[in-house]
């Protein structure tokens, strides 16, 4: 006998839609993922800059992308620039951020620039599911008990369309004399001719001690160790750990100097060459010191829920780990 369903599924499935939706999506991809590309419109012609651009604060939401000098100034005086998400294997495209310049950083060689998002679209999901989504979102975010990154119903929007783009997340080891730390970390992405930039919530531990380190380690993760790591998250909040009360084993290679997961895939050394402090979050801007592969695979993304819909939608959707 087929049971019957209740109203209030049918009144949120008619709101909302069919999908599962929920704020972040695990995935495993091989890196760097080449699913969805993003592309910057509006200084001649469109520049692929899917490995040169990365949240870097949470609040005010702001975008990060990397030039060369010579662009500086045709960059300031743009008007009409946008970053545009494409699936890559149908080229279809996903969302739009429009952007507004706000400050600069030079580095050496390379130029990043900051932009906040004036306005966004996302075709993901037919627009009489979006507006539903977004007015529960302000909703929940007014009522979160966690209120040390708040962002506007715009600011969501926005982001849901950057994290369509599948983003990485990493373990960061880094220690300084006597002290010590593991962390996930996803807020992060090349900016180009060498250089890597990681932000961090300036108002939790971590920040403090990767400034006084100058250097930290990020370790890939397997797509099947994902809950594993994301389970160290609190550690944000610790200015030190006891190494040996990790859930997992570790090992200290050579040359690196702090330990890292024995079963991570990558090991990058990072030495931070800058620091720009953005409203909730400390933007480290760095160079690769050492780099060494250990295996290939499937490694550990997320993406926004509502590039799953889009994925369900098309027939694409993928299996979370276990």
């Amino acid at each position: 006998m087929q049971m019957l369903r209740k109203p209030r599924s049918i009144l949120r499935e008619w709101l909302l839609g069919p999908w599962d939706l929920a704020y972040q999506w695990t995935l495993g991809l091989e890196d760097p993922q080449s699913d969805v590309s993003v592309w910057l419109h509006g200084l001649g012609p469109a520049r692929d800059v899917t490995e040169s651009h990365l949240m870097a604060c949470g609040s005010p939401f702001t975008i990060c992308i990397g030039f060369d000098q010579k662009d500086d100034s045709s960059i300031r005086s743009a008007e009409h620039l946008t970053l545009h998400f494409y699936e890559n294997s149908g080229h279809q495209r996903l969302g739009e951020i429009k952007l507004g310049f706000v400050s600069s950083l030079r580095v050496d060689s390379q130029t990043l620039c900051f932009f906040r998002a004036v306005a966004s679209r996302n075709y993901c999901l037919p627009r009489r599911y979006l507006w539903p989504r977004s007015l529960r979102n302000s909703l929940q975010q007014r009522s979160a008990k966690d209120g040390d990154v708040p962002i506007t119903a715009r600011e969501s929007r926005a982001m849901a369309v950057f994290y369509v783009c599948p983003r990485p997340v990493v373990l960061v080891s880094v220690a300084d004399g006597q002290e010590g730390n593991m962390f996930p970390m996803n807020v992060m992405g090349p900016v180009g001719n060498g250089y890597f930039a990681f932000g961090l919530n300036s108002s939790r531990s971590a920040a403090p001690l990767v400034e006084r380190a100058g250097r930290a380690v990020l370790s890939s993760i397997p797509f099947e160790r994902a809950s594993m790591a994301t389970s160290l998250r609190t550690n944000h909040r610790k200015s030190s750990i006891d190494w040996n009360q990790l859930p997992f084993a570790t090992s200290t290679p050579q040359g690196f100097g702090v330990p890292v997961p024995d079963f991570a895939m990558r090991i990058r050394e990072m030495q931070v060459e800058a620091i720009h402090k953005l409203g909730s979050h400390t933007l480290f801007v760095s160079k690769t010191i050492r780099d060494k592969w250990l295996t290939k695979g499937p490694q550990f993304f997320v993406a926004h829920g509502i590039y799953h819909a889009w994925l369900q939608r098309t027939g694409l959707d993928r299996n979370k780990p276990d």
